[in-house]
């Protein structure tokens, strides 16, 4: 139909109105779903908070970094449990146990969340040792991909603007399809997502997780392919969320809450249905399962997956200031 024509411009002023309609509609509905997800983190933290460990660690698959993360959520949540957390990591620092870029990296940003200083902390000046080990074309050390993205975040986390080497090595490293892989910068002998298919030995995809720390830390300077193509074409088309990479798709608590931070850090407004998915994973009572089962159910209580969902459920990207502390709330979750 010729819109210009009597007809058109008739069915225009008519579906005009309704789209605009329809459009405020739907903003409200997005406002109002994420105005529910505040008391959503509130409850994630409380589940999260009730397996701090006497020591003031959290458990997951390394301590020292889940313990990091979890000082993370409490700083963003207000949730006061944050001085037993710092404690635990201050002796791990004493004790040398925090070895590697990415994570001193990870320790750097929470303690800069929890008020204190990564300059002295447990006897040591962490942000030394990684501008340091910084190589003359601008890793940090024998940093993977994914740690040279946290390390960026760290010193921004502290005030320390990254030198052009530091950000370009991480620019050259993306993949064709807009992705990052977690171990290595693309190479020629690579397909587009950045996986050699003549090297057994090279199993690493792009993949979410370090993507999603790699826009937040590369925030605002443009990258040779676009990086939201990449969560596009990547995204779990069942359940609506983001998995971890090609081939492990299905949506999962930690990669659909990075992703969804990569897209606040962006300013960009998150896909329809992307941070729904984040809360189809959470319990009545506060915990997240990690991922969903074939038959759509939820794999579990998983505390590794709360403590990640948190800043996704906030859209706060990293690195982000602290909000004030609050005595803690409990949880209302069955004992594990």
């Amino acid at each position: 139909m010729d819109l210009m024509s009597p007809m058109g411009r008739t069915l225009r002023r008519i579906t005009t109105p309704l789209l605009a309609a329809s459009i405020v509609v739907t903003l409200a509905g997005n406002a109002a779903a994420a105005a529910d997800d505040e008391p959503r983190a509130d409850a994630a933290m409380a589940y999260v908070g009730a397996h701090q460990q006497a020591n003031g660690s959290f458990p997951g698959f390394s301590a020292i970094g889940s313990t990091a993360d979890a000082v993370l959520d409490m700083a963003a949540t207000g949730y006061d449990r944050v001085p037993d957390a710092i404690g635990y990591l201050r002796r791990q620092v004493r004790r040398g146990n925090i070895t590697g870029v990415g994570l001193t990296a990870k320790v750097v940003m929470a303690v800069e969340a929890a008020g204190d200083d990564p300059r002295n902390f447990g006897g040591e000046n962490l942000i030394r040792h990684l501008r340091r080990v910084e190589g003359p074309r601008g890793r940090f050390g024998d940093a993977a991909v994914f740690d040279q993205a946290l390390v960026i975040l760290a010193l921004r986390s502290a005030s320390v603007t990254p030198d052009a080497l530091a950000l370009g090595w991480l620019v050259d490293a993306q993949c064709p399809d807009g992705g990052w892989q977690f171990d290595h910068p693309h190479r020629a002998t690579e397909n587009k997502h950045c996986r050699d298919v003549n090297d057994p030995s090279d199993f690493f995809f792009s993949d979410t997780n370090t993507t999603a720390y790699a826009v937040m830390a590369l925030h605002g300077i443009a990258t040779p392919y676009d990086p939201f193509a990449f969560f596009t074409a990547i995204r779990d088309a069942a359940y609506h969320g983001w998995g971890y990479t090609w081939g492990f798709r299905r949506t999962d608590a930690n990669s659909t809450a990075l992703v969804i931070q990569a897209y606040a850090g962006a300013g960009k407004i998150v896909p329809w249905r992307g941070a729904r998915a984040l809360r189809r994973l959470q319990y009545p009572c506060g915990a997240v399962a990690y991922s969903f089962t074939k038959d759509g159910r939820r794999t579990g209580r998983d505390v590794g997956a709360s403590i990640g969902a948190v800043l996704g459920f906030l859209r706060k990207a990293l690195p982000f200031d602290p909000v004030t502390l609050v005595p803690p709330w409990a949880t209302s979750c069955p004992a594990d």
